[in-house]
C-alpha cells in the first residue's frame, strides 16, 4: 500500500527545483544562497503552488565617506597614572591575615548573610549563606553597619538602595541584612621593591625597570585606544550615511560562528550554558538579541569596508600581507617565516589577509578625514559617563572579499530562529509557463533582501 499522501508530497520534492530554476531564469534572478520552498497548494490533480524565499546578494549604496570630520582622542600618560597601575602591582600580592578587632574600611569578612529587600526575599540570599565582603565596596549604609563589628557578633543592618544602584529595580528601596560575622581579616599591602619586581613582572628587575615598562605600556594602550575609538567613529559614521541591506541568511551565519565560538570557550571552561547566561543575568532571548544585535552591525560595517575598497581600487598585496604578518611576529617574538608557516598549517592565514586589508581600507579612510586632535587626561575620560574610548576597544571589522553566491550549506542558521533586526523585505510574485507533464506547476517567488 502505498500512502497517496506521500506520493504527492515526494511529486512536489520532484517538481519543484525544476520549477524554481524555471522562475529565477525568467525573471533574471540571481540567488545568493539555496532558497527556502514553502508548498501551498497540493492538490491531488491540477495545480501546484509553491513559494521560494531567494536570498539576494547584499546591497550596498555608499553615502559620503571622504572629507568627514572627527575629532581623535590622545590620552596623555601622567605620572599618577602610572602610580596608580604600580599601586595595582602591589594589590595584587597583598596579603589579609585574621585578625581580632573590628572591622574597619577596606577588611575582607567573612560572614553567613541573609537579606530582603522591603520584605521580599533575595533569590541569593533567601537562607543564609557563607559571604566574603570588603568592607567600602558596598552601598554605603551596609558598609557603614559593618564597622566595629568582631568575629562571632551578629547584626541586623538595614539600608537604603541608592538611587543610581546599578540594578534599577532595587534603587531606592530598603534591605534587611542579617549578619553572622565569622571572620575578620585586614588587607596588608607590600611596599614595592626590587624583589617584589621581580615577582611581579616578566623583564624588569628593578622598581626604576617597573616604573619605564609600565609607562611604557601605558603608552602604548592610549596610542591603540585613540586609534579604535577614530576608527570605530569613522565607521559608524560611514554605516550611518549609508543604505546597507543583506539577505537573514548571511545574519544566522555570522549569528552562528559567534554561538559556535562561545560553545567551544564554554566547552573549554567546563561550564554549562545555563550557567554562562545565569553569570551574565540573562535571559536566552536576551542573549540572542544582542547576538543579532551585534552580528547585524559587523556585518553592515564589514560590507561598507568592503564596498569602499571596491569602489577605491583598494587591492591586498603581498607586502600588505607580509607587512602584517611581521607584526605578529614582533608582537610574539617569533620570525615571520614561522609565524607563516604556522598559519599556512592551521588554515589561518585568510585571517592575516582580511586585517591587512582592513588596515589599509582603514589608513585610506582616515587619510581622506579631516582629523582635529585633543590631548585628554585619564581624569577627563573617566568623569564621561559610559566613555566611548572604553566601549570601542572591540575587534575590528573585518573587511572582505565582494560576497559571492553562498551555498546553504555554508550558512548553517541556528537552532532557533535568529532575533533578526526588522528590515524592508521586497516581494515579487513570478508565475511560471505550465510545464508540458500533466500536472501543471505554479510557482511564487519571493525575493528577500535585508
Amino acid at each position: 500500500y502505498l500512502d497517496p499522501n506521500k506520493l504527492a508530497q515526494r511529486a512536489a520534492e520532484l517538481s519543484v527545483p525544476d520549477a524554481y530554476q524555471e522562475a529565477i531564469t525568467q525573471e533574471a534572478i540571481e540567488p545568493w544562497a539555496d532558497p527556502n520552498f514553502e508548498v501551498l497548494e497540493l492538490p491531488e490533480d491540477g495545480t501546484l503552488v509553491f513559494k521560494a524565499t531567494v536570498p539576494l546578494r547584499p546591497q550596498i549604496t555608499l553615502g559620503p565617506y571622504k572629507g568627514l570630520e572627527f575629532e581623535k582622542r590622545n590620552l596623555v600618560i601622567r605620572d599618577e597614572d602610572v602610580e596608580k597601575e604600580l599601586n595595582q602591582v602591589r594589590e595584587r600580592f597583598a596579603e589579609f591575615p585574621e585578625v581580632e578587632r573590628g572591622v574597619e574600611t577596606g577588611d575582607i569578612i567573612l560572614c553567613e548573610l541573609q537579606a530582603t529587600v522591603e520584605g521580599a526575599e533575595l533569590p541569593d540570599l533567601a537562607e543564609p549563606r557563607m559571604t566574603a565582603i570588603e568592607v567600602g565596596k558596598n552601598i554605603p549604609d551596609f558598609d557603614q553597619g559593618l564597622l566595629g563589628l568582631k568575629k562571632g557578633e551578629k547584626k541586623t543592618i538595614e539600608a537604603t538602595y541608592p538611587d543610581n544602584f546599578e540594578d534599577e529595580s532595587l534603587q531606592g528601596k530598603k534591605g534587611t541584612f542579617n549578619v553572622n560575622v565569622t571572620e575578620v581579616r585586614s588587607r596588608v599591602v607590600p611596599e614595592l621593591t626590587d624583589e617584589l619586581v621581580q615577582k611581579a613582572h616578566r623583564t624588569a628587575k628593578t622598581v626604576d625597570e617597573l616604573n619605564v615598562a609600565v609607562r611604557e605600556s601605558l603608552e602604548k594602550a592610549a596610542v591603540e585606544m585613540s586609534d579604535n575609538e577614530l576608527e570605530f567613529n569613522l565607521i559608524s559614521k560611514i554605516v550611518e550615511n549609508s543604505q546597507i541591506h543583506f539577505p537573514p541568511v548571511l545574519l544566522q551565519h555570522e549569528m552562528q560562528m559567534e554561538a559556535n565560538q562561545l560553545a567551544q570557550a564554554l566547552e573549554q571552561q567546563k561550564t554549562s550554558f545555563e550557567d554562562y547566561l545565569a553569570s551574565q543575568g540573562k535571559t536566552q532571548d536576551l542573549w540572542r538579541e544582542e547576538l543579532a544585535a551585534g552580528a547585524a552591525v559587523r556585518i553592515k560595517n564589514s560590507l561598507a569596508l568592503s564596498e569602499v575598497a571596491r569602489s577605491e581600487k583598494l587591492e591586498l598585496t603581498e607586502e600588505d600581507l607580509d607587512q602584517k604578518i611581521a607584526e605578529r611576529a614582533e608582537q610574539i617574538g617569533s620570525s615571520p617565516a614561522a609565524v607563516r608557516a604556522l598559519a599556512e598549517s592551521q588554515n589561518t592565514l585568510e585571517r592575516f589577509r582580511e586585517l591587512a586589508l582592513t588596515e589599509k581600507i582603514l589608513n585610506f579612510l582616515k587619510g581622506a578625514s579631516k582629523i582635529t586632535e585633543k590631548t585628554v587626561t585619564s581624569d577627563e575620560l573617566d568623569s564621561e559617563s559610559g566613555t566611548p574610548a572604553e566601549a570601542k576597544t572591540e575587534e575590528k571589522p573585518k573587511a572582505k572579499k565582494a560576497p559571492a553566491k553562498k551555498k546553504a550549506a555554508e550558512a548553517e542558521a541556528p537552532a532557533e530562529e535568529a532575533a533578526a533586526p526588522a528590515e524592508a523585505e521586497a516581494e515579487a510574485g513570478v508565475e511560471a509557463p505550465k510545464a508540458p507533464a500533466k500536472r501543471t506547476r505554479k510557482k511564487t517567488t519571493e525575493t528577500t533582501e535585508e
